[in-house]
């Protein structure tokens, strides 16, 4: 058709029969409201298609669409053969419905206008097939979220949904078969992902905040990939996968399933991961706890014992979870160690858990992520191999506050002033809580105590956390922060009624079936709960609270 008018009406129904071609060479094509014209072969054309009318490809063969980058109003494809851009990009107007049959895109663009809200007719065997190059495009995307209904292949269905916040752009997507481990090169991955990836570009750069929804189906999980704690991750060029541990949660779903992540201003590379990608940042700390601390040689400042690792009797799974040291976060709660590190002796032998807190800077009372470590004899905290620093999931890397309880001592943190710049894949920070008062958050509220006790034996002076505290892992309340000698709530009445069943002469040593219930009445950690003789473990109540029976001494939190 060339250089004229072909006018199609209301009502109208027009078949370009067989494997005939629609080939329009600038002339003025006009599908009337209501009308359709139905093609099976391949569609041409170097100019708009105009009018409200349908145009439908349905042959029973592979359709070949090359429309010059020009526009189709309105597009219907019901070819279970399939359709392909061929040569150039493609525009649709008003509406595009899927019947039957994948629009492939190859290396061709299709590009959706700003008032179309939706592809209709869409499922897992009818979508746009991003087999190439090719994108799909959402012009003017705002904040009324539009589903790219996309795939790599024919049995690969990962749609993502996208809205923005920002400013209104024209913003693009195309599914990789894989998940490559350089985002758009690379080896694919192996494990930890589902198995499929997507490239969402912008027109213009800056100005775009989306919020992503990916979907996947099982098919696509990869080895090791959980599902329960997964998220959104986003290739950072050069570096690696970005997940804040905030977007590591359960999927939703049952098959298909599906993540979201916010907040994303700089478009990518995204792909589902699992918490084996979470960012992560390293960081040493060292503490001294008033009950173990012997200050006997070994290093500068002494040791502490290390007699629950000695005797056996020291958890392999992590103890916490109860009272003041509720885990929450993406790790929490889930660390095991293996035994062989308990077969360490010296300096760096494992004397307990104990508990971490990630806090934020700026309001150290929102709590990010806990999660248990292990403490050597020196004051080393250390990670589950029982020699690495203390590995952490973080949001972004960006300055934190720590802070470390355990069971039967007083938690502290760091200071306001102090927080810990925790960056992914950087150095190590340090910290030294064992050096002076100043080391610790000091609440000018609390005037009965310091945050931590200074602790002197065998003539070495440590600043310690300090002991005593025999509620907190049951208590959520102020007598879970509080040692307290005599009256209400006292942590002494327990180590008897409890720990020793009323028996002042008696003792309960600790053993691996009763760690989790009596370990807390054992405040002197030596394994062996006495309440009257010697090494007695209401003196280290006494001594936290320097003599005076009837003062408190509370945590600095």
């Amino acid at each position: 058709m060339r250089k004229g008018l072909l006018l199609f009406s209301m009502a109208c129904l027009v078949t370009v029969a067989g494997k005939s071609q629609l080939v329009i060479d600038n002339a003025t094509f006009f599908i009337g409201s209501g009308a359709t014209v139905t093609v099976q072969g391949n569609v041409t054309s170097n100019v708009d298609i105009q009018g409200t009318g349908l145009l439908q490809l349905k042959g029973s063969t592979l359709q070949n669409v090359d429309m010059g980058g020009f526009t189709i109003p309105n597009l219907e494809l019901d070819n279970a053969a399939h359709a392909t851009l061929l040569n150039t990009n493609l525009r649709i107007g008003s509406s595009l419905t899927l019947t039957n049959g994948r629009l492939r895109l190859g290396n061709q663009n299709l590009s959706i206008a700003s008032g179309i809200t939706s592809v209709t007719g869409v499922s897992s065997s009818r979508f746009i097939e991003t087999n190439g190059t090719g994108v799909l495009t959402k012009e003017g995307l705002n904040t009324t979220a539009f589903v790219y209904p996309v795939g790599f292949s024919g049995t690969e269905f990962n749609p993502l949904t996208i809205a923005n916040t920002g400013t209104a752009d024209n913003i693009s997507v195309r599914c990789l078969q894989n998940v490559l481990d350089n985002g758009l090169t690379g080896s694919p991955v192996a494990a930890d992902f589902a198995n499929n990836s997507w490239v969402v570009t912008e027109a213009v750069a800056g100005g775009s905040n989306l919020a992503l929804t990916g979907e996947w189906a099982s098919g696509d999980e990869l080895p090791g990939f959980n599902r329960v704690k997964s998220g959104i991750a986003r290739y950072n060029t050069g570096i690696d996968w970005d997940l804040p541990a905030s977007n590591v949660l359960a999927a939703s779903g049952s098959g298909p399933y599906n993540r979201n992540r916010g907040s994303i201003v700089t478009p990518g590379v995204f792909a589902v991961a699992d918490l084996e990608f979470v960012n992560r940042a390293t960081f040493n700390l060292k503490v001294y706890l008033q009950g173990a601390y012997t200050g006997t040689a070994g290093t500068a400042g002494g040791l502490m014992r290390d007699n629950y690792r000695s005797t056996s009797v020291l958890p392999t799974t992590q103890p916490y979870g109860g009272g003041k040291f509720q885990h929450l976060g993406v790790q929490g709660g889930t660390e095991t160690i293996n035994p062989t590190i308990l077969t360490v002796t010296g300096n760096n032998a494992i004397v307990d858990w104990v508990f971490i807190t990630l806090h934020d800077a700026a309001t150290p009372a929102t709590k990010y992520q806990t999660r248990a470590a292990l403490l050597q004899r020196d004051g080393d905290v250390v990670d589950l191999d029982g020699i690495s620093p203390v590995s952490m999931p973080i949001n972004n890397d960006g300055n934190y506050i720590i802070s470390v309880g355990h069971r039967n001592h007083l938690s502290v943190r760091l200071p306001d002033s102090s927080p810990m710049s925790l960056v992914e894949n950087a150095l190590p920070p340090s910290w030294d809580f064992t050096t002076g008062v100043s080391q610790a958050y000091t609440d000018g509220a609390i005037t009965t105590n310091l945050p931590l006790i200074s602790v002197t034996t065998s003539g070495n002076t440590k600043f310690c956390l300090i002991g005593g505290n025999t509620d907190g892992v049951a208590s959520t309340g102020v007598n879970g922060r509080r040692i307290i000698y005599s009256g209400s709530g006292n942590d002494r009445g327990p180590i008897l009624t409890t720990g020793l069943s009323g028996n002042s002469s008696g003792t309960n040593s600790i053993t691996s079936i009763n760690f989790a219930t009596m370990a807390r009445y054992d405040l002197t950690m030596n394994g062996s709960i006495v309440y009257s003789a010697g090494g007695n473990d209401p003196f280290i109540i006494l001594n936290a609270l320097s003599g005076n029976i009837s003062t408190t001494a509370t945590e600095h939190q």
